[in-house]
This record gives structure tokens, C-alpha cells and sequence, in this order.
């Protein structure tokens, strides 16, 4: 087991903790099994979620004060409501490592989830299961493989069409543009009629 700590620096705040659970699942050399995240702390828990939008944070927290606010009209609700989104969410998250290596789209995460900072957390790392022989390394299973081949498909095809879609706009500005053009050209090429 492997404590670590994390600072809190915002009243609510998401940690990726990605790479720091990785780094452990290297150092011990775990093969087959499981890694077990558990957080401690009666105002956090952790999660699985995207690391693809930047939005995350801002509207994760908006939608869960949302359902439980930190204010009951002009009073504060104190500890609880930060008590009762910590153990919605969950203090404590498993996650299968499959030759060696967390089994996590490319696109997903582990979250530090702190509701009631700031100050110093912890939060406790270990792993059930078979370690990789010496003379073996960790490798991308098969399955993962298909996963991040298929997400890669995905985004390839959605910057093709984002690049139709620029394409579209620049040719029907440059239209614009010209048809603008040609009627400045018309006004000033017609004589004047009152004349």
C-alpha cells in the first residue's frame, strides 16, 4: 500500500490522480489484477470520468450543486451536504489492470473529488493480483488496443469533417466576398439616372 497526499487548493476542486495511481501500478510491477484507489476524508471521493473537456470541473460541480445546493436559501448547510456528494460519488474505486496496464479508455480518468477545501488530503493506493516476471514488461492488451484504434477512428473522422465544415464557411465567405465585389462594381459602372 502507498499513501499519498494532494493539496486542496478551492473549496471544490478535481485532482487527476491518473499518472500517480500509474506510477504505482509500474513500481510494483502488478500483471493481472486490480488497483484499489480509497480516499479517507469525509469530504472527497474519487471517480472514473473524461479528460477530453476542459468544462469538466466548472460543470460537474454546477449540476451536482445543482441537485444538492450548498445553501438552503440564506443558510449555509454546512458539513453535510459536502458529506452526503462524497459518499454519492464514493471513497473508494477499483480499477482492472490487464497486462500491466490500467484498463482506462484514453479518454477517461481517476479524480481526486474534493467538496469542502481547501487543506491537505490523502489518499491510499494498492493492488491485488499477479506481478509481471523480471524479465517482462507491460504491454497494451488486445482489447484496450481495439478500444483506443476505434477512438482514434472517431476523432480522425470527426477532424475530417470539422475541415469540410471550414472548408464550407471559407468558400462561402470567399462567395460573399465576390458577390459584394461585383455589385460595388455594377454601382459604380451604371450612369447616373437623374442625369
Amino acid at each position: 500500500m502507498k499513501a499519498n497526499k494532494i493539496e486542496i487548493t478551492s473549496s471544490e476542486q478535481l485532482i487527476d490522480i491518473t499518472k500517480s495511481v500509474r506510477d504505482y501500478v509500474d513500481q510494483t510491477r502488478l500483471k493481472d489484477g486490480f488497483v484499489q484507489i480509497h480516499i479517507p476524508e469525509r469530504t472527497a471521493s474519487v471517480m472514473i470520468s473524461i479528460n477530453d473537456d476542459w468544462r469538466l470541473q466548472r460543470e460537474f460541480f454546477d449540476k451536482l450543486n445543482h441537485l444538492m445546493p450548498k445553501y438552503d436559501g440564506m443558510k449555509f448547510t454546512g458539513w453535510t451536504t459536502a458529506c452526503v456528494k462524497a459518499t454519492i460519488i464514493g471513497p473508494t474505486l477499483q480499477v482492472m489492470v490487464h497486462d500491466g496496464t490500467l484498463m482506462l479508455d484514453k479518454t477517461q480518468s481517476i479524480y481526486f473529488v474534493e467538496f469542502q477545501g481547501p487543506g491537505e488530503r490523502q489518499y491510499f493506493v494498492s493492488i491485488s493480483g499477479t506481478t509481471l516476471a523480471d524479465n517482462e514488461e507491460a504491454s497494451m492488451p488486445e482489447e484496450l488496443a481495439l478500444i483506443f484504434d476505434k477512438r482514434q477512428a472517431y476523432e480522425e473522422e470527426q477532424q475530417r469533417i470539422q475541415e469540410e465544415m471550414r472548408n464550407e464557411w471559407r468558400l462561402r465567405e470567399e462567395n460573399c466576398l465576390k458577390l459584394e465585389t461585383e455589385n460595388k462594381e455594377k454601382t459604380t459602372n451604371e450612369p447616373d439616372r437623374e442625369k
